[in-house]
């Protein structure tokens, strides 16, 4: 075969493969016409090249629906790892030079990602004015490849197996209350003793702390920080969004080591041959900043 034919084929597969990303993406030949600047019927012939190059059905198709078959979303898995590896050596290309430029999308939990994620980011994009960056800050597992997340910063006991990851720091909380508290009721020196106290609890806490009396029980972290600093009674809390109340003499830690370390914070990438250099920058950033800062 001549190079110019191969060269025409390769095009060609590449382009099947947008197309079915396209329909994956959007549910429809429609929506993928809309996406790719093509017709309806134009979709269709494309994925029937596709599926007639191949020797296999991709697609299920209904007057009302498109469904991909078992080998249609085998291929679409696969196709979307190659076409991350091919924007990332895009991406690690363009930048050589140890310029970092382009977009990077992180993904983190809402507190974590807005209290440290986010002024480190901000500090990466005022040192690299050709970067631009996204942050989505939310609770829920985002799938990377679908939605495009370069980097997702999480806070877990167990590593999921499909992504690349890298530990910047243990998830060290403690027990904090406030002084005007603490002046009261007295410090606990056991945790038997707190059963004496009034304590703040929020579902997510590592400890079971309703060993006491609840006086204050909700659903947020921030919640829970204020009625602590409000000085309602004792609340576990993450040693990071405590760091600046506790050098303020807002809050004071007790009974230090009585909340266990059950989860690590991790940064995930998914597997490449090419990591883009704003990745790296990124990773590297934050872990100099656990190094630093010990949280």
């Amino acid at each position: 075969m001549r190079r110019a034919d191969r060269a025409g084929d390769v095009a060609d597969a590449a382009h099947g493969l947008k197309l079915l990303v396209a329909i994956a993406d959007g549910g429809s030949f429609t929506a993928a016409g809309a996406r790719l600047g093509l017709s309806p019927s134009a979709v269709s012939k494309a994925v029937t090249r596709v599926e007639k190059r191949l020797g296999v059905r991709l697609l299920q198709r209904t007057t009302r629906r498109v469904a991909f078959t078992d080998d249609g979303e085998a291929y679409i898995a696969r196709g979307r790892q190659l076409i991350a590896d091919f924007e990332g050596l895009e991406r690690e290309t363009s930048s050589r030079g140890d310029k970092i430029r382009g977009t990077l999308r992180v993904s983190a939990p809402m507190i974590y990602g807005s209290v440290k994620v986010a002024p480190l980011l901000a500090a990466l994009a005022r040192k690299h004015p050709a970067l631009d960056v996204h942050l989505k800050c939310e609770d829920r597992l985002v799938d990377m490849v679908v939605e495009r997340i370069d980097v997702a910063v999480r806070v877990l006991s167990a590593l999921p197996a499909e992504f690349v990851a890298r530990e910047i720091t243990p998830d060290r909380r403690g027990l904090y209350a406030s002084p005007a508290y603490l002046r009261g009721a007295g410090a606990p020196t056991t945790l038997d003793e707190l059963a004496s106290h009034a304590l703040i609890a929020y579902s997510g806490a590592a400890t079971n702390l309703r060993r006491g009396r609840v006086v204050f029980a909700t659903d947020s972290i921030l919640a829970a920080r204020e009625a602590a600093r409000g000085g309602l009674g004792i609340a576990e809390l993450p040693d990071y969004l405590v760091r600046d109340d506790v050098a303020a003499g807002l809050l004071r830690g007790v009974l230090p080591g009585a909340v266990p370390v059950t989860r690590r914070i991790y940064v995930l990438y998914l597997p490449s041959r090419y990591l883009p250099p704003q990745v790296r920058a990124f990773v590297d950033l934050l872990a100099r900043d656990a190094r630093s800062r010990p949280w």
